[in-house]
């Protein structure tokens, strides 16, 4: 399908979709992702508790097997549904390859910029928008430098053919040639590889980074034990509860109910999708270790500790 015939399908659906809304007739969308991931359940449920109101009749499609099967239910929405909500990093990235002719939206994905998803974030160019739990890696490193002043080098744990690597190899690689930070880089198959690799590099970087990889997140306490005096600190908050001093993140519930109120400016209000900006989270929470801190014999300055949440 050219662009031209993408962008009058699109039109018509924006049109139909706001003769619906006129009527009061409910707005048929579809929802769905791919694998198992705690992280699109809580973008789900936020979503869910966003949309009461607005007038969505959803179908729900989650923990898809495949790609390929993602692949059979867009084809059947496109047909049938006034809009489309598609989660993770994955189905982000898909859809970058394979553009949607009917208004679209993301979440619990990284950067789709860094994924192909579109090329601006801020005026999205083609029929896809949404949110996105990725925070800019400059602010993170401004708070990994206020508590580790010292920190040198790193170490960034990805894992092997997961979408979100490069979006924070990218933004790793930045970050540390602003701060003036060496940068290591291990891309893991399996946890053994992220054991080998903290072994490697054992008394050789300031701190372990885990990236957001459900290969390491799942596996941070693990991290932690083998990381042994140097800090480990995490995109995600899960491995600051597992252990890890600190991380930045992003509330995911939050960004389902911000969902929510993008799709309901396409598919209710008819704001065209490049004016509807990809959306982040507004007031992101940093995550601190109270124990790991005082283990590591590491101080955490006031101001981070006043806007921070601690987990003991």
């Amino acid at each position: 399908m050219n662009g031209a015939k993408r962008l009058l399908i699109a039109v018509l659906c924006i049109v139909l979709v706001s003769m619906l809304a006129g009527l009061g007739i409910a707005a048929e969308l579809g929802l769905a992702w791919v694998g198992k991931s705690g992280m699109a359940n809580r973008v789900a449920s936020g979503f869910e508790a966003g949309s009461e109101g607005k007038g969505f009749n959803v179908e729900y499609r989650k923990e898809l097997a495949s790609l390929d099967d993602l692949a059979e239910v867009v084809k059947q929405w496109q047909t049938e549904k006034q809009g489309m909500i598609i989660l993770r990093s994955n189905g982000a990235k898909w859809l970058g390859a394979n553009p949607p002719s009917i208004p679209t939206f993301i979440g619990g994905c990284n950067n789709p910029e860094t994924l192909g998803t579109m090329k601006d974030m801020n005026a999205p160019e083609g029929n896809i928008t949404g949110v996105t739990y990725y925070l800019p890696t400059k602010t993170q490193f401004e708070v990994f430098k206020a508590i580790l002043p010292n920190m040198e080098s790193v170490l960034l744990l990805l894992a092997q053919g997961n979408p979100s690597s490069a979006v924070d190899r990218k933004g790793t690689q930045e970050a540390c040639s602003l701060f003036g930070v060496v940068y290591n880089e291990k891309v893991c198959a399996t946890t053994d590889d992220a054991m080998a690799a903290i072994k490697e590099y054992e008394g050789k970087v300031s701190a372990i980074i885990i990236g957001s990889q459900a290969l390491h997140i799942d596996n941070a306490a693990n991290i932690v034990a083998a990381a042994g005096s140097t800090p480990v600190l995490s995109y995600s908050d899960k491995p600051v509860k597992a252990g890890a001093l600190g991380g930045f993140v992003a509330d995911d519930n939050k960004l389902g109910m911000i969902l929510a109120e993008v799709v309901n400016q396409v598919i209710v209000q008819g704001k065209a999708i490049k004016d509807v900006p990809v959306q982040v989270d507004p007031d992101p929470r940093f995550y601190v270790n109270a124990k790991t801190a005082e283990k590591l014999g590491v101080e955490i300055p006031f101001n981070i500790l006043e806007m921070a949440t601690v987990v003991e």
